[in-house]
């Protein structure tokens, strides 16, 4: 009898044990994962309780919020439409994008500026309430923004150039935040890409509006005075590719600054080869050898120098995912490669958010803005958290004196070129239209526009792209000025 319940005492002291080691490993070695598991009812539960804080435009107006539902907890709502690829979405089921994820620790509660609000709220077993979360976007430029696309494929991205805060960043087509569960197997299937951020993640040929970079090139290193008339009527062939003047076919006579106005391709291919010489040469009369027929090394090194110094191919640092682009593919520079690139055709690939930045640049004296778009949290305490800083920089592209001249380039192309649709009554305007092709064969080239406003002292840069809609004159440009009056409405000095 007594040997059989030492067995009995031995079996289940075994039992407890291999019960004890396995609650201590689950709890000590492998809690991390039991608390990130979707079915985990506790983590599940807490969620629930949370009231996320708010999320506001910089005028105070709610664009994402929790409101109650009829079993006594709550659910998020964003009232207002057209921002869902900047503020993301928040789901139990399919977790967080854009602001709602960037800043999740602040609007669930678990960070903030006075974390005895967290404690206190613990230790009362009360709900968990967030912090507010406000947003440098005016949801009235953004309704300007998402208005001028009127859903059709682009991106527009409205920023001041001193400051770097992102007034408004619209992106077609889009989706509804509040209807993520239920729409999202429609979502991805959509060959369209809602969920994408067209702004900062879809990059495309820039066209013409690159010439901004490349004239910088030249204008930086002095090697071109821009009001030194020349001759631009003829061709030219480099490696076969034949690059002419038609864009400015009524005049005969340039300088430097109307070339860019009328947007002449043959001077920026020349320009973008030669930068590695003294002094370009533009004229119908410059003569074989060229330069670029010997080597392109110099003015390769000096033309991806610049491009590097407008972030062109570098992911730009900001709270939402931005991708790189690229001037070119992984071979080498070959001349007519550098030529196309130098006009914004070739391989060359960028953001919306990119090309912006390269318009708020000359805006901004030659410094390139750090963009930001949350300015700060506040506890439920009032606590507040600052995020950005205004006024930060990504670096110098180029003098401010390259860039005074070349705000005078982007002045002329709206008062007497391709740009003229961007004007704005009583206000100075500095602009670049392009028309790109994309490379698909029989595809309508992209509609696109670069600019800022007042042009004497810039307060509103953009960026417009509209997906092959055809010439930057017609589309993308009436579209800007239609932004940039509203911006320069609400958004006074």
């Amino acid at each position: 009898m007594q040997r059989n319940l030492a067995r009995l005492q031995l079996v289940l002291l075994s039992g407890f044990m291999v019960v004890a080691l396995t609650l201590g490993y689950w709890q000590f070695f492998r809690q991390d994962e039991l608390l990130a598991r979707a079915t985990n009812p506790r983590t599940a539960e807490e969620a629930r309780r949370v009231v996320r804080g708010r999320i506001l435009d910089r005028t105070g107006k709610t664009l994402a919020e929790n409101v109650p539902t009829d079993d006594g907890g709550s659910k998020r709502s964003y009232p207002v439409d057209g921002v869902a690829t900047v503020v993301g979405y928040h789901s139990e089921r399919f977790g967080n994008s854009g602001l709602e994820d960037r800043y999740d620790e602040y609007l669930r509660g678990t960070r903030s500026a006075n974390p005895f609000d967290t404690l206190w709220s613990s230790l009362l077993h009360q709900p968990t309430v967030g912090s507010e979360l406000t947003l440098t976007l005016d949801s009235r430029v953004q309704q300007a923004a998402n208005e001028a696309l009127g859903g059709k494929p682009g991106a527009i991205v409205v920023l001041d150039p001193k400051t770097g805060a992102v007034l408004a960043m619209a992106s077609a087509p889009t989706f509804d935040s509040g209807s993520i569960d239920a729409d999202w197997e429609a979502l991805l299937a959509d060959p369209a890409r809602p969920l994408v951020n067209r702004a900062t993640q879809s990059v495309y040929t820039p066209g013409s509006t690159f010439k901004l970079v490349t004239a910088a090139a030249a204008l930086d290193l002095g090697i071109v005075d821009p009001r030194a008339r020349f001759r631009c009527v003829d061709p030219i062939q480099i490696d076969g590719l034949t690059v002419d003047c038609r864009n400015h076919a009524h005049l005969a006579e340039v300088d430097f600054r109307e070339a860019f106005a009328w947007s002449c391709n043959r001077t920026f291919a020349l320009t973008a080869l030669e930068l590695g010489t003294p002094k370009l040469a533009l004229a119908d009369s410059m003569k074989a050898p060229f330069p670029w027929q010997t080597s392109v090394g110099t003015a390769a090194q000096r033309f991806d120098d610049y491009a590097k110094r407008f972030w062109i191919g570098r992911a730009v640092p900001f709270e939402l995912g931005t991708e790189a682009g690229q001037l070119k593919g992984g071979g080498e520079w070959y001349p007519s490669l550098l030529a196309q690139t130098g006009f914004g055709q070739g391989e060359l690939a960028t953001t919306p958010m990119q090309m912006a930045l390269v318009a708020a640049t000359v805006a901004n004296g030659g410094a390139v803005p750090a963009p930001f778009v949350a300015q700060e949290t506040r506890a439920p305490g009032g606590a507040i958290s600052t995020l950005n800083r205004p006024g930060g920089t990504l670096g110098q592209a180029m003098s401010s004196r390259a860039a005074g001249t070349l705000s005078e380039m982007m002045v002329l192309s709206v008062d007497t070129a391709y740009a003229k649709p961007a004007a704005i009554s009583g206000v100075k305007v500095g602009g670049k239209t392009g028309t790109a092709e994309s490379g698909e064969p029989g595809s309508v080239p992209h509609s696109w526009f670069v600019g800022y406003a007042p042009a004497e002292d810039p307060r509103v840069a953009i960026a417009v792209i509209m997906e092959h809609r055809g010439s930057g004159t017609d589309f993308a440009t009436p579209a800007a000025r239609a932004v940039l009056q509203r911006a320069l409405d609400v958004y006074k000095r």
